[in-house]
């Protein structure tokens, strides 16, 4: 059986986010969705990978669900990195 993730690295093109240290959180996020994708399509079988983008382009939230569910993904996975504000604590899920 194969398994269909949807991966979306958050933000892209002109929605750069969170900044801090010289990174923008659209490139990070970029850089670790692509990581993941290359690490499961090469360590693991069975697994359909299909990405919201793969270069540094913005599309909508409703575009990113509406082509997960068309694909019917079993898993939509979106990445975010927050900035830090000097008093969060802990990791957050949403």
């Amino acid at each position: 059986m194969m398994f269909k993730l949807y991966l979306d690295p958050g933000h892209g093109g002109s929605d750069s986010w969170a900044i801090g240290n010289n990174l923008k959180e659209k490139d990070v996020v970029l850089d670790i969705a692509l990581r993941i994708r290359n690490i499961l399509i090469n360590e693991y079988e069975n697994v359909d990978i299909k990405m919201s983008r793969t270069t540094d382009v913005y599309r909508t939230l409703n575009e990113r669900t509406d082509e997960a569910n068309s694909w019917e993904a079993d898993y939509f996975l979106s990445i975010h990195v927050n900035s830090y504000n000097g008093q969060v604590q802990g990791y957050e899920l949403t």
